[in-house]
């Protein structure tokens, strides 16, 4: 069975209506733009629904089988925000590093690299290049060229692509008695001094140089080391001195001053769903947070905040 008999079994789409999505696919993208935490904005690429039924047939029923390194932390059962940062508890001391322009820098040809080193259910050259439209973006035009930022595909095939990257730097890292794990584009790495974080960084951007599949660049703006005595960051969350992972006092401080604020209603709708948020956040990331405003403020007042709709807002 060939991929366009595939889809259209699982779908219900006739094999033309199949067809017709592929051939337009690279161009079946709504684009908007969201600022970004530090200045600048993002390019959204979202696909357009009918092509997301079929990026969601593929994920599910291919991608999603196909193995991903034990280091990569996003976009994988089980591994989260919070097992990346755990995995740095005992860290005296973490560089991090963080790649530029990381789904669109992955494009076709990394693909059809990937693909040569491992099988397909639909192996024909055909249904290669429909594969490839279905995946990837074609940056406003009909022709695939990247990942998008949107696509549900998009993490899974960055994965994917990254897998031998992830392990060279995972065996490197476990070689020197250091532990490296990357989050998406957001690489962590920790333990043993300074230097030795240093000279594996050279190591890091020595092979993301000679690198012809991905062609991947350090974003220099977000680099950072973190020694004994300043607060470590591993993707957002805070590594203690008492090696736990903490969502930090800050974030605490304010879901405490939000909720206080919801018991005097003076809260919109908008805001009320930023606190329920975070406490969804600190759910998952510490869960004692939450069983201290319960504490504090009532068991009615959390859940009512964990109860309320909030309306979805329009694109």
């Amino acid at each position: 069975m060939n991929l366009l008999e595939s889809i259209s079994l699982e779908t219900g789409l006739s094999i033309a209506d199949v067809e017709r999505i592929i051939r337009s696919a690279p161009a079946r993208y709504k684009h908007y733009e969201i600022p970004k935490r530090h200045g600048g904005v993002r390019l959204i690429a979202q696909p357009s629904r009918e092509l997301k039924v079929l990026q969601r047939y593929l994920l599910e029923g291919w991608l999603a089988t196909l193995p991903v390194h034990h280091s990569a932390m996003a976009y994988a059962k089980g591994r989260n925000i919070s097992a990346n940062a755990q995995a740095h508890i005992s860290a005296r001391s973490i560089l991090k590093l963080d790649f530029e322009n990381f789904f669109p820098s992955i494009r076709v040809r990394d693909w059809r690299n990937y693909c040569k080193n491992h099988s397909s259910p639909w192996d024909g050259e055909g249904d290669a290049a429909r594969i490839i439209n279905i995946l990837f973006w074609g940056q406003r035009t009909r022709t695939p060229t990247c990942l998008s930022i949107g696509a549900p595909t998009s993490p899974m095939i960055s994965n994917l692509i990254m897998f031998d990257l992830d392990s060279q730097f995972y065996d490197k890292a476990f070689e020197d008695g250091l532990v490296y794990t990357r989050y998406a584009d957001d690489i962590t790495l920790s333990g043993g001094t300074v230097e030795q974080l240093v000279e594996f960084e050279l190591f890091i951007r020595d092979r993301l140089k000679k690198s012809k599949s991905p062609k991947l660049k350090v974003n220099e703006a977000k680099r950072g080391i973190f020694t004994p005595g300043r607060k470590k960051l591993v993707t957002g969350l805070v590594v203690t001195p008492t090696h736990a992972v903490s969502i930090g006092r800050e974030r605490k401080r304010m879901i405490s001053a939000m909720i206080h604020k919801f018991t005097l209603q003076q809260l919109n709708i908008a805001q009320v769903g930023y606190l329920k948020g975070m406490l969804g956040f600190a759910i998952a990331n510490e869960p004692a947070v939450l069983t201290r405003m319960r504490t504090k403020y009532g068991n009615d007042v959390v859940n009512q905040i964990l109860r309320t709709h909030i309306p979805k807002r329009p694109r």
